[in-house]
């Protein structure tokens, strides 16, 4: 690779390294920040000073090129089918389906962040336009929050209009698995339709489809966009939380 393409290349890689890491500013940090900074900055590493794989072992070499072919395979996979997952969008002729939103962090105030608004919000305007449609909010309270997750999801919906005879909690789960797993079960016991729409990021759609039809449910995505410094960070993340999954096998 010619010098000007490869430095360009390199400070792309360096500017892209560094969105992901943003959220340090903001006191966030997870593996799915790490990871990709660590690929686009070893990238860089090599566009800036290109001599420098060579002085390796050959037969590391092979092994580096035959594991990032391999990793990259794996993630571009994984990628696709959360695209997949989170297209995957009721119908208009479909009856209406049963709205699961999926809680995630609240305020140490008792209001919704940012990301868990945003799962509001898409809840909010499919049960306003379908005006049979009941919602189970699902979400516990870790030791940072005030109110359960499921507690403020019924509360701001409320306030936005939705009768609270339509909403339903699930008060216990502490993550996407039992999130759908308790949902399912306060679905099967209050005889709501096993027919479910996820309220919930879209980079998280395939991961709470999977749980879902492993509970029974027949489900789809009303998923919502991430706030735009987090959600390349979240995305891939959540490739790691599908591999695990997959891994458990639930």
């Amino acid at each position: 690779m010619r010098a000007l393409p490869r430095l360009i290349l390199g400070s792309v890689c360096l500017l892209l390294a560094v969105y992901f890491l943003m959220p340090l500013g903001v006191g966030i940090l997870h593996l799915g920040m790490v990871w990709p900074a660590a690929l686009l900055l070893l990238i860089a590493s090599v566009c800036f000073f290109p001599r420098w794989p060579s002085r390796l072992p050959r037969w590391l070499r092979r092994t580096a090129a035959v594991g990032i072919a391999v990793g990259a395979t794996t993630v571009l996979t994984v990628l696709l089918l959360m695209v997949r997952a989170s297209l995957d969008r009721p119908h208009e002729a479909d009856p209406p389906a049963t709205v699961i939103v999926l809680g995630c962090q609240v305020r140490s105030d008792g209001r919704p962040s940012v990301m868990l608004q945003s799962r509001i919000d898409a809840a909010y305007a499919y049960l306003a336009a379908h005006p049979d449609a009941v919602c189970v909010a699902s979400g516990g309270m870790d030791d940072a929050e005030t109110v359960t997750e499921a507690a403020c999801i019924r509360d701001t919906l409320v306030a936005m209009g939705i009768d609270p005879a339509r909403i339903y909690t699930e008060e216990r789960s502490g993550s996407t698995y039992e999130n759908l797993t308790y949902s399912a079960a306060v679905i099967a016991d209050k005889g709501l339709d096993s027919h479910v729409a996820l309220a919930t990021d879209n980079f998280h759609e395939y991961r709470g489809q999977f749980f879902a039809r492993r509970a029974g449910l027949i489900p789809c995505s009303i998923g919502c966009t991430s706030y735009w410094a987090l959600g390349p960070g979240y995305w891939a993340r959540e490739v790691l939380g599908v591999l695990a999954a997959w891994a458990r096998g639930y």
